[in-house]
Protein backbone atom coordinates (compact mmCIF):
# COMPACT_ATOMS: atom_id res chain seq x y z
CA UNK A 1 0.00 0.00 0.00
CA UNK A 2 1.53 3.91 -0.67
CA UNK A 3 2.58 5.25 2.31
CA UNK A 4 4.43 8.53 2.87
CA UNK A 5 5.92 10.08 5.98
CA UNK A 6 6.88 13.20 6.35
CA UNK A 7 9.00 14.51 9.34
CA UNK A 8 8.19 17.85 10.48
CA UNK A 9 10.83 20.07 12.63
CA UNK A 10 9.60 23.38 14.68
CA UNK A 11 12.11 26.11 14.81
CA UNK A 12 13.00 26.38 18.59
CA UNK A 13 8.90 25.58 19.09
CA UNK A 14 8.64 26.45 23.04
CA UNK A 15 10.29 29.52 23.11
CA UNK A 16 8.43 31.00 20.33
CA UNK A 17 4.74 29.49 20.73
CA UNK A 18 2.65 33.08 21.82
CA UNK A 19 1.38 33.21 25.83
CA UNK A 20 -2.42 34.36 24.65
CA UNK A 21 -2.38 30.99 22.02
CA UNK A 22 -1.65 29.20 25.00
CA UNK A 23 -4.42 30.55 27.12
CA UNK A 24 -6.82 30.42 24.75
CA UNK A 25 -5.83 26.64 24.03
CA UNK A 26 -6.52 25.93 27.41
CA UNK A 27 -10.19 27.42 27.76
CA UNK A 28 -10.64 26.28 24.27
CA UNK A 29 -10.04 22.25 25.72
CA UNK A 30 -12.39 22.92 28.62
CA UNK A 31 -9.54 24.09 31.49
CA UNK A 32 -11.12 25.64 34.42
CA UNK A 33 -11.39 29.08 34.63
CA UNK A 34 -9.35 29.52 37.69
CA UNK A 35 -5.92 27.43 36.34
CA UNK A 36 -6.09 30.05 33.16
CA UNK A 37 -6.09 32.86 35.66
CA UNK A 38 -3.18 31.22 37.54
CA UNK A 39 -1.22 30.66 34.27
CA UNK A 40 -2.44 34.35 32.78
CA UNK A 41 -0.55 36.05 36.16
CA UNK A 42 2.29 33.93 35.79
CA UNK A 43 3.08 34.87 32.47
CA UNK A 44 2.02 38.33 32.62
CA UNK A 45 4.61 40.88 33.00
CA UNK A 46 7.41 38.51 32.27
CA UNK A 47 10.50 40.35 31.24
CA UNK A 48 14.17 39.72 30.30
CA UNK A 49 16.83 41.83 30.80
CA UNK A 50 20.08 42.33 27.96
CA UNK A 51 23.02 44.69 28.51
CA UNK A 52 24.49 45.69 25.37
CA UNK A 53 27.28 48.14 25.36
CA UNK A 54 26.79 48.20 29.38
CA UNK A 55 23.53 49.60 29.31
CA UNK A 56 20.84 47.51 30.70
CA UNK A 57 17.27 46.65 28.57
CA UNK A 58 14.45 45.42 30.02
CA UNK A 59 12.42 43.34 26.97
CA UNK A 60 8.57 42.11 27.77
CA UNK A 61 8.22 38.83 26.89
CA UNK A 62 5.18 37.71 25.21
CA UNK A 63 5.93 33.95 23.54
CA UNK A 64 7.17 30.44 24.90
CA UNK A 65 6.51 28.38 27.74
CA UNK A 66 9.13 28.80 30.78
CA UNK A 67 11.82 26.14 30.47
CA UNK A 68 12.02 23.42 32.77
CA UNK A 69 9.09 23.61 34.36
CA UNK A 70 7.15 20.50 34.54
CA UNK A 71 4.06 22.32 33.20
CA UNK A 72 5.58 23.70 30.22
CA UNK A 73 4.93 20.24 27.72
CA UNK A 74 1.44 20.14 28.61
CA UNK A 75 0.80 23.53 27.97
CA UNK A 76 2.38 23.52 24.12
CA UNK A 77 0.82 19.96 23.91
CA UNK A 78 -2.43 21.53 24.44
CA UNK A 79 -1.80 24.57 22.05
CA UNK A 80 -0.85 21.83 19.58
CA UNK A 81 -3.39 19.94 20.06
CA UNK A 82 -6.18 23.50 19.55
CA UNK A 83 -4.23 24.01 16.05
CA UNK A 84 -4.95 20.12 14.70
CA UNK A 85 -8.31 20.46 16.00
CA UNK A 86 -8.76 23.54 13.41
CA UNK A 87 -7.47 21.75 10.66
CA UNK A 88 -9.64 20.38 8.01
CA UNK A 89 -8.13 16.76 7.71
CA UNK A 90 -11.41 14.57 7.48
CA UNK A 91 -10.33 12.90 4.17
CA UNK A 92 -6.96 12.88 4.81
CA UNK A 93 -4.64 10.33 5.80
CA UNK A 94 -4.25 6.47 5.36
CA UNK A 95 -8.00 3.97 6.19
CA UNK A 96 -7.42 1.97 9.39
CA UNK A 97 -10.68 -0.25 9.75
CA UNK A 98 -12.65 2.81 8.28
CA UNK A 99 -10.81 5.54 10.52
CA UNK A 100 -8.37 7.83 8.98
CA UNK A 101 -4.62 8.45 9.87
CA UNK A 102 -3.33 11.32 9.37
CA UNK A 103 -0.26 12.29 12.36
CA UNK A 104 0.88 11.40 15.17
CA UNK A 105 2.92 13.73 17.37
CA UNK A 106 4.48 14.02 20.97
CA UNK A 107 4.92 17.35 21.91
CA UNK A 108 6.79 19.17 19.03
CA UNK A 109 7.97 16.05 17.15
CA UNK A 110 5.27 15.57 14.43
CA UNK A 111 5.23 13.06 11.46
CA UNK A 112 2.07 13.43 8.67
CA UNK A 113 1.13 9.86 7.46
CA UNK A 114 -0.53 10.01 3.92
CA UNK A 115 -0.84 7.91 0.40
CA UNK A 116 1.09 10.34 -1.44
CA UNK A 117 3.17 13.34 -2.08
CA UNK A 118 0.91 15.50 -2.79
CA UNK A 119 -1.18 14.96 -0.11
CA UNK A 120 1.40 15.80 2.23
CA UNK A 121 2.13 18.72 0.96
CA UNK A 122 -1.40 19.85 1.10
CA UNK A 123 -1.07 18.78 4.92
CA UNK A 124 2.26 20.63 5.44
CA UNK A 125 0.91 23.90 3.81
CA UNK A 126 -2.05 23.87 6.14
CA UNK A 127 -0.04 22.86 9.09
CA UNK A 128 2.28 25.72 8.01
CA UNK A 129 -0.49 28.13 7.75
CA UNK A 130 -2.17 27.20 11.10
CA UNK A 131 1.28 27.33 13.04
CA UNK A 132 2.30 30.82 11.58
CA UNK A 133 -0.94 32.61 13.23
CA UNK A 134 0.33 31.31 16.94
CA UNK A 135 3.97 32.43 16.49
CA UNK A 136 5.20 28.98 15.74
CA UNK A 137 7.51 28.71 12.60
CA UNK A 138 8.51 25.46 10.36
CA UNK A 139 12.24 24.60 10.12
CA UNK A 140 12.49 23.41 6.51
CA UNK A 141 15.88 22.43 6.35
CA UNK A 142 14.89 19.83 8.91
CA UNK A 143 11.56 18.47 7.92
CA UNK A 144 11.68 15.21 5.39
CA UNK A 145 9.78 13.28 3.93
CA UNK A 146 10.34 9.64 3.13
CA UNK A 147 8.22 7.05 0.74
CA UNK A 148 7.73 3.53 -0.26
CA UNK A 149 8.14 1.78 -3.65
CA UNK A 150 3.87 2.56 -3.84
CA UNK A 151 4.25 6.05 -3.49
CA UNK A 152 5.37 8.04 -7.62
CA UNK A 153 7.93 10.16 -7.20
CA UNK A 154 7.07 13.98 -7.28
CA UNK A 155 8.19 17.43 -6.15
CA UNK A 156 7.60 18.14 -2.63
CA UNK A 157 7.84 21.75 -1.74
CA UNK A 158 6.67 24.72 0.76
CA UNK A 159 6.53 28.21 0.06
CA UNK A 160 9.08 27.57 -3.06
CA UNK A 161 11.43 25.70 -0.41
CA UNK A 162 12.25 22.01 -1.54
CA UNK A 163 11.58 19.05 1.04
CA UNK A 164 13.92 16.67 1.03
CA UNK A 165 13.68 13.34 1.15
CA UNK A 166 15.66 10.34 3.54
CA UNK A 167 15.53 6.78 3.23
CA UNK A 168 15.63 6.59 7.06
CA UNK A 169 14.85 9.23 9.82
CA UNK A 170 15.40 9.10 13.72
CA UNK A 171 11.77 9.50 15.13
CA UNK A 172 11.28 9.77 19.18
CA UNK A 173 15.01 8.05 19.62
CA UNK A 174 14.77 5.15 16.90
CA UNK A 175 15.52 4.94 13.38
CA UNK A 176 12.92 4.09 11.25
CA UNK A 177 12.52 2.94 7.58
CA UNK A 178 10.21 1.77 5.04
CA UNK A 179 11.98 -1.62 4.93
CA UNK A 180 11.80 -2.11 8.45
CA UNK A 181 15.24 -3.26 8.46
CA UNK A 182 16.51 -3.04 12.38
CA UNK A 183 20.13 -3.47 11.15
CA UNK A 184 20.65 0.19 11.28
CA UNK A 185 18.72 1.15 14.71
CA UNK A 186 21.01 -2.03 16.14
CA UNK A 187 24.25 0.15 14.93
CA UNK A 188 22.61 3.15 17.01
CA UNK A 189 21.83 0.48 19.97
CA UNK A 190 25.13 -0.61 20.12
CA UNK A 191 27.06 3.57 20.36
CA UNK A 192 24.40 4.10 23.04
CA UNK A 193 25.28 0.93 25.12
CA UNK A 194 28.79 1.62 24.57
CA UNK A 195 28.60 5.11 26.22
CA UNK A 196 26.62 3.90 28.81
CA UNK A 197 28.94 1.93 29.92
CA UNK A 198 31.52 4.33 29.90
CA UNK A 199 29.43 6.20 32.06
CA UNK A 200 29.66 3.38 34.66
CA UNK A 201 32.96 2.36 33.76
CA UNK A 202 34.97 3.67 36.57
CA UNK A 203 32.48 2.42 39.32
CA UNK A 204 32.33 -0.99 37.73
CA UNK A 205 36.45 -1.27 37.73
CA UNK A 206 36.28 -0.37 41.19
CA UNK A 207 33.92 -2.36 43.07
CA UNK A 208 34.44 -5.88 43.82
CA UNK A 209 30.18 -6.46 44.53
CA UNK A 210 29.21 -8.57 41.18
CA UNK A 211 25.96 -8.15 42.03
CA UNK A 212 26.28 -4.57 42.51
CA UNK A 213 28.35 -4.06 39.21
CA UNK A 214 24.98 -6.57 37.63
CA UNK A 215 22.93 -4.20 38.94
CA UNK A 216 24.78 -1.24 37.42
CA UNK A 217 24.79 -2.69 34.34
CA UNK A 218 21.27 -3.97 34.20
CA UNK A 219 19.79 -0.10 34.79
CA UNK A 220 22.12 1.81 32.81
CA UNK A 221 23.50 -0.45 29.69
CA UNK A 222 20.79 -2.37 29.01
CA UNK A 223 17.99 -0.12 28.81
CA UNK A 224 20.08 1.79 26.18
CA UNK A 225 21.19 -1.14 24.21
CA UNK A 226 17.10 -2.46 24.08
CA UNK A 227 15.93 1.34 23.91
CA UNK A 228 12.11 0.84 21.93
CA UNK A 229 12.23 -2.67 22.11
CA UNK A 230 8.66 -2.80 22.41
CA UNK A 231 8.64 -2.02 18.72
CA UNK A 232 10.86 -4.52 16.82
CA UNK A 233 10.33 -7.24 14.57
CA UNK A 234 13.06 -9.57 16.12
CA UNK A 235 14.90 -11.91 13.51
CA UNK A 236 16.92 -14.80 14.78
CA UNK A 237 20.30 -12.37 13.39
CA UNK A 238 18.70 -9.57 14.83
CA UNK A 239 18.44 -11.26 18.62
CA UNK A 240 22.26 -12.65 17.55
CA UNK A 241 23.27 -9.16 17.03
CA UNK A 242 21.87 -7.75 20.43
CA UNK A 243 23.99 -10.53 22.02
CA UNK A 244 26.86 -9.83 19.94
CA UNK A 245 26.87 -6.43 21.70
CA UNK A 246 25.97 -7.66 25.29
CA UNK A 247 28.81 -10.11 24.96
CA UNK A 248 31.55 -7.55 23.89
CA UNK A 249 30.85 -4.92 26.63
CA UNK A 250 30.64 -7.75 29.11
CA UNK A 251 33.83 -9.33 28.80
CA UNK A 252 35.19 -5.45 28.22
CA UNK A 253 33.70 -5.35 32.56
CA UNK A 254 35.22 -8.91 33.29
CA UNK A 255 38.95 -7.31 31.95
CA UNK A 256 39.08 -9.80 29.19
CA UNK A 257 38.89 -9.86 25.50
CA UNK A 258 37.66 -11.94 22.85
CA UNK A 259 41.21 -13.57 22.25
CA UNK A 260 41.90 -14.64 25.85
CA UNK A 261 38.82 -16.14 25.79
CA UNK A 262 39.05 -17.88 23.37
CA UNK A 263 42.45 -18.92 24.07
CA UNK A 264 41.60 -19.77 27.36
CA UNK A 265 38.58 -21.78 26.51
CA UNK A 266 35.65 -20.05 28.21
CA UNK A 267 32.29 -20.64 27.32
CA UNK A 268 30.06 -17.27 26.91
CA UNK A 269 27.80 -18.83 29.27
CA UNK A 270 30.49 -19.30 31.96
CA UNK A 271 31.23 -15.07 31.69
CA UNK A 272 27.17 -15.17 31.68
CA UNK A 273 27.48 -16.86 35.44
CA UNK A 274 30.23 -14.47 36.50
CA UNK A 275 28.60 -11.27 35.57
CA UNK A 276 24.85 -11.91 36.36
CA UNK A 277 23.66 -9.48 34.12
CA UNK A 278 20.93 -9.95 32.14
CA UNK A 279 20.44 -11.48 28.73
CA UNK A 280 19.92 -8.35 26.32
CA UNK A 281 17.26 -10.63 23.64
CA UNK A 282 15.91 -12.13 26.69
CA UNK A 283 15.10 -8.01 28.06
CA UNK A 284 14.26 -7.02 24.74
CA UNK A 285 11.63 -10.18 24.32
CA UNK A 286 10.24 -9.22 27.85
CA UNK A 287 9.58 -5.50 26.90
CA UNK A 288 8.16 -6.51 24.05
CA UNK A 289 5.22 -8.82 25.92
CA UNK A 290 4.51 -6.10 28.60
CA UNK A 291 3.93 -3.64 26.22
CA UNK A 292 2.32 -5.87 23.99
CA UNK A 293 0.07 -6.81 27.07
CA UNK A 294 -0.96 -3.46 27.71
CA UNK A 295 -1.77 -2.71 24.33
CA UNK A 296 -4.38 -5.34 24.15
CA UNK A 297 -5.78 -4.38 27.37
CA UNK A 298 -7.05 -0.62 25.42
CA UNK A 299 -10.89 -0.77 24.74
CA UNK A 300 -11.09 3.21 24.15
CA UNK A 301 -10.10 2.93 20.58
CA UNK A 302 -6.79 3.85 20.66
CA UNK A 303 -4.80 4.36 17.43
CA UNK A 304 -2.18 2.15 19.45
CA UNK A 305 -4.62 -1.15 19.42
CA UNK A 306 -6.49 -0.29 16.18
CA UNK A 307 -2.59 -0.32 14.19
CA UNK A 308 -1.75 -3.54 15.83
CA UNK A 309 -4.57 -5.45 14.83
CA UNK A 310 -5.03 -3.57 11.84
CA UNK A 311 -4.83 -6.12 8.54
CA UNK A 312 -4.50 -3.84 5.20
CA UNK A 313 -7.27 -4.79 2.54
CA UNK A 314 -7.25 -5.16 -0.76
CA UNK A 315 -3.87 -5.30 -0.83
CA UNK A 316 -1.73 -7.79 -2.15
CA UNK A 317 1.62 -9.44 -0.92
CA UNK A 318 4.78 -8.78 -2.55
CA UNK A 319 6.46 -12.26 -4.27
CA UNK A 320 9.03 -14.07 -1.74
CA UNK A 321 9.20 -15.01 1.75
CA UNK A 322 7.22 -11.74 3.46
CA UNK A 323 9.51 -9.85 6.09
CA UNK A 324 9.04 -10.65 9.49
CA UNK A 325 6.32 -8.42 11.28
CA UNK A 326 5.68 -7.02 14.61
CA UNK A 327 3.00 -9.65 15.76
CA UNK A 328 4.99 -12.66 14.29
CA UNK A 329 7.00 -13.37 17.86
CA UNK A 330 3.55 -14.16 19.65
CA UNK A 331 1.89 -16.08 16.38
CA UNK A 332 4.69 -18.38 16.63
CA UNK A 333 5.59 -18.05 20.31
CA UNK A 334 1.52 -19.24 21.21
CA UNK A 335 1.83 -22.14 18.42
CA UNK A 336 4.70 -23.59 20.22
CA UNK A 337 3.07 -23.39 23.90
CA UNK A 338 0.39 -25.37 22.57
CA UNK A 339 1.81 -27.56 20.40
CA UNK A 340 3.58 -28.53 23.51
CA UNK A 341 0.77 -28.71 25.67
CA UNK A 342 -1.35 -30.73 22.78
CA UNK A 343 -4.29 -28.24 23.00
CA UNK A 344 -6.33 -28.58 19.72
CA UNK A 345 -6.89 -26.10 17.44
CA UNK A 346 -10.40 -25.35 18.67
CA UNK A 347 -9.36 -24.99 22.24
CA UNK A 348 -7.08 -22.44 21.99
CA UNK A 349 -7.49 -18.81 23.11
CA UNK A 350 -6.26 -15.67 21.11
CA UNK A 351 -3.44 -13.83 22.67
CA UNK A 352 -5.84 -10.67 22.73
CA UNK A 353 -8.40 -12.66 24.89
CA UNK A 354 -5.74 -13.69 27.47
CA UNK A 355 -4.38 -10.15 27.67
CA UNK A 356 -8.02 -8.87 28.84
CA UNK A 357 -6.38 -10.37 32.42
CA UNK A 358 -3.10 -9.82 33.37
CA UNK A 359 -2.20 -12.74 35.62
CA UNK A 360 -3.37 -14.93 32.37
CA UNK A 361 -0.96 -12.84 30.58
CA UNK A 362 1.73 -13.39 32.81
CA UNK A 363 1.03 -17.26 32.96
CA UNK A 364 0.75 -17.48 28.93
CA UNK A 365 5.20 -16.48 29.24
CA UNK A 366 6.25 -18.80 32.26
CA UNK A 367 8.42 -21.63 30.66
CA UNK A 368 6.25 -24.75 30.85
CA UNK A 369 6.95 -27.18 33.89
CA UNK A 370 7.94 -24.64 35.90
CA UNK A 371 5.84 -24.68 39.41
CA UNK A 372 3.68 -21.86 40.66
CA UNK A 373 5.65 -20.64 43.50
CA UNK A 374 8.04 -19.90 41.36
CA UNK A 375 5.97 -17.62 39.47
CA UNK A 376 7.35 -14.63 41.08
CA UNK A 377 10.80 -15.56 41.38
CA UNK A 378 12.02 -15.50 38.33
Amino acid sequence: MPLCLTFIDLKKAFDTVETEAVLEALGNQGVPTQYIRIFRELYSNFTTRISPFYDDITIDVRRGVRQGDTVSPKLFTATLEDVMRRLEWDNMGVRVDGRLLHHLRFADDIVLITPSISQAERMLADFDDACGKIGLQLNLTKTMFMRNGWVPDAPFSLNGTTISECSSYVYLGREVNMMNDLAPELGRRKRAAWGAYKSIEDVVKKTKNIRLRAHLFNTTVLPALTYASETWALRKQDENAVSVIERSIERVMLGMTRLTQVRAGIRSSTLRQQSKIRDAAVYAKSSKIRWAGHVMRLNDHRWTRAVSDWTPRNVKRTTGRPPTRWSDFFTKSFKERYDALRVSRTDRTHRTTLAGERDKWKDCWRPLGLPDDQRESR
